[in-house]
């Protein structure tokens, strides 16, 4: 087979009859994608196991030095595209076949399927697994939102939630290739992306409290409208993100809760969460501070009160110098022009790159569309990728590994 052919044939897995594909982290679907993967890499002659999270792991051996790994994903989310994360994983697919069809001597090559990058359980579970950053009681308690416990789906597919911490040191670098998920590279008219950092993220909740009251005898003057706080902040908000400088901040407000949401009444509280991103390492923090002290200033003069409270946070994670000169180099010598850019959204890589070096190749997404349907990309610009991949990696395996 080839990229083609495991593509459509991995399109038939967790094809959803509402629209989309639905490959859930160790549902029945997902399962069968990763025992389909598995099945490949041995016809293909390759060492093809699962670790003991459920990470699927296909390796051409070597002379003994570290590891160079190829890796991305294969669950969606629900109604999801067939071309995030899988097309990473083929990717890796196909690079061993060539590898081992070339015969060429080297470092050893692996492809992982990390599970659960999608966080069904939690963000990133597989990889961060790999790298022993679970907490093991946490690991044991997560539930995904429809109820199921960790430990209740890996049990149907045979696995146990717990860290399988790899030795680093077996670890040469790591590659990924993946759908750009954004307009870029599409508008850019460019085939090739070569991933500089990816971004970090603070995630704040902000809750506005007001006084609720009758819609109808409330004078104007005398109200303590908690959405009309919520709505001065939202607006300022985003003039502020507008305002930082920084072409790569990115700022949302992509949960409001309103109580208690009734026509006639005034809203009484509003909670907000939320994120901002940047490749900057300054800027979050920092912005962080200015947001909470905005959301004060704005409560204080609609005399309501305010509750923040942090979320989440991760800092940027730049990508590995070397390897993308790597990867640039190969994009030349096969004559695809290629763009530096950043990665607002978080992949393996972003995991991987704080304890290995990693790198990271995108492809353009028609209309930037991703984690829908209608996510696309052009069979030319992901063939071209995976010509780069496989050179850059022939290289990385006589040179650095």
């Amino acid at each position: 087979m080839n990229f083609a052919a495991d593509f459509a044939a991995l399109r038939q897995i967790g094809a959803d009859a509402a629209g989309g594909w639905s490959r859930p982290a160790f549902s029945e679907a997902d399962n069968a994608a990763h025992d389909w993967l598995l099945e490949q890499g041995r016809a293909a002659g390759l060492d093809a196991r699962y670790d003991a999270f459920g990470n699927a792991i296909l390796r051409l051996e070597g002379d003994g030095r570290p590891a160079l790994l190829i890796g991305s994903h294969l669950d969606t989310v629900r109604n999801g595209g067939a071309f995030d994360g899988a097309i990473g994983v083929l990717a890796g697919l196909e690079v061993l076949r060539r590898l081992r069809a070339s015969g060429q001597p080297g470092a050893p090559v692996e492809a992982i399927s990390f599970r659960d990058e999608e966080g069904r359980f939690g963000p990133f579970t597989g990889s961060r697994a790999m790298l022993g950053q679970h907490d093991a009681a946490a690991l044991a308690k997560a539930r995904a939102a429809d109820g199921e416990t960790l430990a209740e789906a890996m049990a149907g597919a045979g696995f146990t939630p717990a860290n399988v911490p790899r030795d680093l040191s077996t670890i040469a670098g790591y590659l990924e290739l993946h759908i750009e998920q954004g307009p870029v590279l599409e508008q850019a008219g460019c085939p090739i992306g070569i991933v500089t950092a990816i971004a970090g993220q603070e995630r704040l909740s902000l809750r506005f409290t007001g006084q609720a009251d009758h819609a109808g005898t409330a004078p104007m003057d005398l109200r303590r409208d908690a959405f009309a706080g919520a709505a001065r902040f939202a607006t300022a908000f985003r003039d502020l993100i507008r305002a930082a400088g920084d072409p790569a901040l990115r700022g949302t407000i992509g949960v409001v809760k309103l109580s208690p949401n009734q026509g006639n009444v005034v809203p009484g509280e509003v909670t907000l969460g939320l994120e901002i991103r940047s490749t900057e390492a300054g800027t979050l923090p920092d912005l962080r501070g200015r947001i909470i002290a905005l959301a004060e200033d704005i409560a204080e003069q609609e005399q309501l009160g305010l509750r923040s409270r942090g979320i989440y946070s991760e800092s940027p994670v730049p990508m590995d110098a070397a390897l993308q000169a790597a990867l640039a180099a190969s994009a030349a010598a096969l004559g695809h022009s290629a763009l530096r850019l950043p990665s607002g959204a978080n992949h393996d890589a972003g995991i991987m790159g704080r304890l290995v070096p990693s790198a990271m190749i995108f492809v353009p997404s028609v209309g930037g569309r991703s984690h829908c349907p209608e996510e696309e990309t052009e069979p030319a610009f992901i063939e071209a990728a995976i010509d780069v991949l496989h050179h850059a990696v022939m290289t990385l395996r006589r040179v650095r590994a």
